[in-house]
Parts: structure tokens; C-alpha cells; sequence
């Protein structure tokens, strides 16, 4: 309860406030350095704070507990709190003191002043992180179904290939299920990661070309071009195999196709460059910035939300797909 904005903030800043009234006294001459000036600035601290914040922060909490947030209600406890806060301390030091002069129907007046900026700043940082922790949380939602939603034509066509061979090379058949079922495997294990291994990536994208080679034989080809190291190197699952997917799609039936996944590192940040020899991306594609498949359009949302994530998209004697984004710590 604690970690409460209402008990964390406020603590912090009447602490301060508090410190610096004691220090002032001194400073000026108002005050000797003492026992009794700061037993007086501790007695202050406890009654005014510690003793009315913590109920009223407790009360209000249990109240929401109970019924929906009432900001009328929340502050009249704040108000009524603090101010008999005030009271008690006010009594306390002329116990305690027979030269403190009382501060009379302040009280009501130093209530009010306290309790308002102290309730309304502090719902405000609650509300404003309130705000960020359900922005997170959408996101979070929204990155792992896009994450869930391997293309359908992919499915459709892995079973198609299976049931094709399924007779006549069933070798082959058992091959491609084996495959397809690491990869949604894969898919289902790394569901609620951040980032995979790079390493982990190449195995997949290597079961994906298996799959497809397949269908197209000897004229489907990929190489990989890496760092000379690639431990520590992680990136977000399932972010190569729409690239590969797209050139696979577009290109494979027309031409002996040749794909490059080349990787660089530089200071934290990763750069991932996919180059095939097919025909390129359309115009209106380029303009957009992303394709038209579900594979693609999600690739480009998922890119959008990584730490200093691009995607851009060119053509040079074939497709180039560029993403850049942070990695490691």
C-alpha cells in the first residue's frame, strides 16, 4: 500500500518541506541547533503526516474497494484528515513547548491547503499511471495476437503439399508435417516472449524454406549472411519468416529464386536486410511503406512498436526489406 502515489509522493514532499522548515529556522536564527527543535520538526512530521495521511489514504483506498471512485468524497477525507492532523500537532507542541504559540482556527486553513495539491497531484500521478499501464497492456495484447497470426495461405498451402504427397511420397509428406508442426509449435512456445534467440529464428526460417522446398524444388535458395559471433543476439519471434514468406509467395513460381538474410550489429542496434532477385515491390507498395498480406501489414505494426523500430521497404534487381531496431539490454 505503500507504493501508493497518495502515501509515496506526498511523504516525499512533506519530508522535504518539513526538512527544509527546520533548516530555515536554524539558518535564520530563529531556532539554536537542538534536541527540542528537532523533536518539534518531529512531532510535526508524524501528527501533521504520518498518522492522518496514512488513514486517510488507507480509508480511501478501502472505500474504493467498496463503491466506485468518488474524488468529492476521497478529498473531504483528505481535507478532514489533514486538518485534524493539524489539530493534534498544534496540541501536542504546546504540551510540549510553553512559548508555542498556538495556531488557533488555522488548522482549517492549513488543512485545507495541504490536503488539496496533496490529493489532487497525487491522483493525477495515479491516473496518469493508470493511463501507461493499460497503454502497455494493449500493446502487449495487440504485439502478441499479431504475433498468433501466421498466414493462412501459408497453412492452406504446407497441408495442400502434404495431402499432395501424402500417396505418392509420403517420405516427403511426413517430412513437411514434422516441419510444419515445429513451426506452430515454435509459434505456440514463444507466444508470450519479448525475443528469442537469433539463432532460433534461422532454425525456423530453415523448417519454413523446408516446407516450401517442397513445392518448388531445387529452384527456392537462401543464404545467410551473419556476424561473426551471433550469441546474444535476439530479436522478436517470428519476425524473418513473414519477409521470407512474402518473397517466396511472389517469386517462387516464376523464377529460380535466391533470397539473402544478411544481419548486422553496431552499438546495441540491429539491422536485418532480406534481398531476393524477384520482381520487386509494386509502386503503391512502396509508397504505403508495407505489402498487402496479413503477414506483411502485421510485420510493419509489430516493427512500429519495437524500441527505435524501422521498416523500410526498396527495390533493387529484386526485393529489399530493411528492419532496424535495439536489442540487448
Amino acid at each position: 500500500m505503500l507504493k501508493h502515489p497518495f502515501f509515496r509522493y506526498s511523504f516525499f514532499a512533506l519530508l522535504i518541506i518539513d526538512t527544509c522548515y527546520v533548516l530555515g529556522l536554524i539558518l535564520v536564527g530563529a531556532s539554536p541547533v537542538s534536541w527540542e527543535t528537532l523533536q518539534a520538526g518531529t512531532i510535526w512530521f508524524v501528527c501533521f503526516y504520518w498518522l492522518p495521511v496514512w488513514f486517510a489514504g488507507s480509508l480511501i483506498l478501502k472505500l474504493r474497494s467498496l463503491w466506485r471512485q468518488n474524488t468529492l468524497a476521497e478529498w473531504l477525507i483528505s481535507f478532514a484528515s489533514l486538518t485534524f492532523g493539524m489539530f493534534v500537532t498544534d496540541q501536542v507542541l504546546q504540551l510540549a513547548y510553553s512559548d508555542y504559540c498556538s495556531m488557533g482556527g488555522f488548522v482549517f486553513f492549513g488543512g485545507f491547503i495541504w490536503s488539496t495539491p496533496i490529493y489532487f497531484v497525487c491522483r493525477f500521478i495515479e491516473t496518469n499511471r493508470k493511463a501507461n499501464s493499460e497503454k502497455h497492456a494493449r500493446k502487449e495484447a495487440q504485439l502478441a495476437t499479431l504475433r498468433y497470426q501466421l498466414n493462412p495461405h501459408f497453412m492452406f498451402n504446407s497441408l495442400n503439399t502434404i495431402s499432395a504427397y501424402i500417396h505418392t511420397n509420403p517420405d516427403l509428406a511426413d517430412d513437411v508435417l514434422h516441419e510444419l508442426a515445429d513451426i506452430l509449435r515454435y509459434s505456440l512456445d514463444t507466444a508470450d516472449a519479448k525475443v528469442v534467440s537469433l539463432q532460433k529464428e534461422i532454425d525456423v526460417i530453415n523448417k519454413y524454406i523446408a516446407i516450401e522446398k517442397a513445392r518448388f524444388g531445387d529452384r527456392l535458395n537462401i543464404e545467410f549472411v551473419l556476424p561473426e559471433t551471433i550469441e546474444g543476439i535476439e530479436l522478436p519471434p517470428l519476425i524473418l519468416q513473414p519477409i521470407v514468406e512474402n518473397a517466396v509467395k511472389h517469386n517462387a513460381k516464376k523464377i529460380s529464386l535466391n533470397i539473402v538474410i544478411s544481419i548486422t550489429t553496431n552499438q546495441g542496434r540491429l539491422t536485418v536486410k532480406v534481398k531476393d532477385n524477384g520482381i520487386g515491390f509494386p509502386k503503391e507498395v512502396l509508397d504505403k511503406g508495407f505489402g498487402q498480406g496479413i503477414g506483411m501489414k502485421n510485420l510493419h505494426q509489430r516493427v512500429a512498436q519495437l524500441k527505435d523500430g524501422k521498416l523500410s521497404l526498396d527495390n533493387d534487381n529484386g526485393a529489399i526489406v530493411t528492419m532496424e531496431m535495439r536489442y540487448g539490454n
